[in-house]
């Protein structure tokens, strides 16, 4: 659904059009990953950031197939690619922080609010003899 079709690249310019169009998909997904996180339950989030993953392993054996062909001399527009990638990587690094921040802060909620839970249980059981059984049902 989401793959980019991969043929094999066989020179350096090939190799640099199919990372940049990578990292621009990778970036893409994960700004809409970024912007929905809060609203998204856990398990959608869990695949997203799966599917995210699938481009980031396609980036890197682009980026073998690029350290091989390291000797070959790059043009203009090759270095040109480069620089867009590295500007893209640097957004991307951004927006990786801002999503593990965000998932950090859902996991602290939801560990906060069945401590609380469960200090709750715990008080009712000390005084209505309540069972030490608790269901905790995960988002």
């Amino acid at each position: 659904m989401f793959q980019q079709e991969t043929k094999i690249p066989n020179n350096m310019n090939e190799i640099l059009a199919q990372e940049l169009d990578s990292f621009k998909a990778v970036l893409q997904f994960s700004e809409k990953i970024v912007d929905q996180i809060d609203s998204l339950p856990i398990s959608v989030l869990h695949k997203m950031v799966g599917m995210r993953q699938q481009w980031i392993d396609q980036i890197q054996k682009l980026e073998k197939m690029r350290a091989e062909l390291a000797e070959q001399k790059m043009d203009e527009n090759g270095k040109k690619m480069v620089q867009n990638i590295s500007e893209l990587a640097h957004k991307l690094v951004k927006i990786d922080d801002q999503i593990y921040a965000a998932l950090r802060k859902r996991k602290n909620q939801y560990v906060k609010q069945h401590a609380d839970l469960i200090s709750a249980r715990r008080n009712n059981k000390m005084t209505d003899g309540y069972s030490r059984v608790m269901d905790i049902i995960q988002e």
